[in-house]
């Protein structure tokens, strides 16, 4: 199947736009997506950021569901989830949206301290320091760590505390680091996962280090209605992006071919008659200014060739007549002068029909030279076409007594013709069919007429003409079996259909059936 030009390339600007378009939205769609992970992961983080650094005295945790609340505002607050849990795997702090699914993940490693176990200095330190009374009890004023880990501490029954004791209250408070400065914050370790429940998804960030573990989760459903939303926008938008580049394609593709189908039309319409069309400017363009050029300066060598070839063959015809009947006149005054029946006489009457024959295939000529330039002269007038019919079937009775003849003959068939190139037109197909026709065959003459058009149709019994020479049917002097045709030119077909042309009509060949060969001849009425 041949697809045109202009279809290809809308197609092409179709599809290679479709694909730019749906790659771009593919992509576009994947950086939202991971931007917006990426967000609620800096989201996540930021918010056990603070928590994690330090260990804090069970009440911040009981105050931390409504510090949260504070700080990030009640609706915000419900979309976040934490669970917070101690070195003993011991609950801190669990907001009430907390899912038991999140137990289910995979906890991080916990990262590996550098700090030394300085405990036993440190109480040495802090004794030495805070042990004002030397009675192994530290006092509220003696404690230099959170006052309200002292406050609530369980040992401190009487207001006092031990050593043991105040150190790691302290300790609580601020690790002591390296000569007793605040400590650093203790390495973390982190992982990120999008758990998805049965009708909820959750963004999880578990953070964890030597001392605690947060498990922080934001609930993903305005995430997702905005992906959604995305998602169905460019679901609408692409089939309707790609509608209107297929018609853009397509009408960008029409009018770049415009010029291209303005060439071919005037191309079309030359023909050996009207070798002096040219092909107009149809555009601007480089390219098709090019192309303009190069195929009118083709048609003006074709037209002077052409010119050439024709005003030869007119001219060698012309030339050709006068010798011609010279020649003829000398043959008959020989013939009348010679003794009747003599061997001499019979010599000149052969000479003198191969003269005619002659004299046929120039004057042939000539008339195919003169329709090539147009210069056909049909002078029309009202002609009964079936009498011409009737005649050239008498001549066919002569030329080949043997054949069988039918006529279907439609009577009177009057049209506006040149008598003389019709009745030619007629002859030479019926000469035709007596050379090809075999001994016993068929003949059949049909003439039929319509509102508009009369037909003569010319059948013979005889075999097929090869495909290969059907196209070359009409041309001059071709020949259909060269070894069995030992008379004729090659040029009555041709001749006949250039005289039909002439009249406006043609001259066809019909398909092969019944073992007929069949011509029409078709003229306007």
């Amino acid at each position: 199947m041949k697809l045109s030009f202009k279809f290809k390339i809308a197609t092409l600007s179709f599809a290679v736009s479709g694909a730019l378009l749906t790659t771009f939205g593919i992509t576009f769609f994947a950086f939202i997506y991971s931007s917006g992970i990426e967000r609620m992961d800096r989201e996540l983080r930021s918010l056990a950021e603070v928590p994690i650094r330090a260990e804090h005295p069970p009440e911040y945790w009981k105050q931390f569901g409504d510090s949260l609340k504070f700080i990030q505002g009640e609706s915000r607050a419900e979309r976040l989830s934490m669970i917070v849990r101690d070195r003993f795997n011991k609950v801190l702090f669990q907001s009430e949206n907390a899912r038991p699914q999140f137990d289910r993940l995979p906890l991080p490693d916990i990262p590996d301290t550098a700090l030394p176990d300085e405990k036993p200095q440190h109480a040495h330190l802090f004794l030495k320091r805070n042990d004002f009374n030397n009675d192994g009890k530290v006092t509220p004023d003696e404690f230099d760590g959170p006052p309200d880990m002292f406050r609530f501490s369980d040992k401190n029954k009487d207001g006092a505390i031990d050593l043991e004791e105040a150190a790691t209250l302290r300790g609580r408070g601020q690790r002591p680091g390296p000569r007793g400065g605040p400590a650093p914050h203790l390495p973390t370790n982190s992982g990120f996962y999008t758990m998805e429940l049965p009708f909820e998804n959750w963004r999880v960030g578990i953070f964890r280090n030597a001392e605690i573990t947060i498990v922080a989760a934001l609930n993903m459903d305005s995430f997702n209605a905005e992906v959604n939303g995305f998602r169905t926008a460019f679901m609408i938008a692409v089939p309707l992006g790609l509608l209107i580049l297929g018609f853009m394609g397509w009408y960008l593709a029409g009018r770049a071919m415009k010029p291209v189908a303005a060439i071919a039309d005037t191309a079309e319409g030359i023909t050996a008659k009207g070798l002096d069309q040219r092909i107009p400017k149809v555009g601007n363009d480089i390219e098709l200014e090019r192309l303009v050029s190069v195929s009118n300066n083709m048609l003006d060598r074709l037209e002077k060739s052409y010119h050439q070839a024709v005003r030869f063959s007119a001219d060698a015809a012309h030339e050709l007549q006068t010798p011609l009947t010279i020649l003829q006149g000398e043959l008959d005054n020989a013939i009348q002068s010679s003794v009747d029946g003599s061997e001499e006489q019979q010599r000149y009457s052969m000479l003198l029909e191969e003269l005619g024959n002659l004299k046929a295939v120039v004057q042939k000529l000539l008339l195919l030279a003169h329709a090539d330039e147009g210069r056909l002269n049909v002078s029309p007038q009202s002609v009964d076409l079936s009498d011409l019919i009737f005649n050239a079937t008498e001549d066919l009775e002569i030329m080949a007594p043997e054949l069988l003849i039918e006529t279907r003959i439609q009577k009177p068939v009057d049209i506006q013709s040149d008598p003389a190139l019709l009745n030619q037109t007629i002859r030479n197909m019926t000469s035709n069919v007596a050379k090809y026709t075999a001994p016993g065959g068929r003949v059949v003459f049909i003439l039929e007429q319509d509102e508009n058009t009369v037909r003569f149709t010319l059948e013979n019994s005889a075999p097929p003409i090869p495909e290969e020479d059907r196209p070359l049917l009409f041309e001059r002097f071709h020949r259909v079996e060269k070894s069995r045709t030992t008379t004729g030119s090659g040029l009555g077909l041709s001749l006949a259909r250039e005289i039909a042309r002439a009249h406006g009509g043609d001259l066809v060949l019909n398909l092969y059936k019944d073992g007929m060969v069949s011509f029409t001849l078709c003229l306007p009425v």
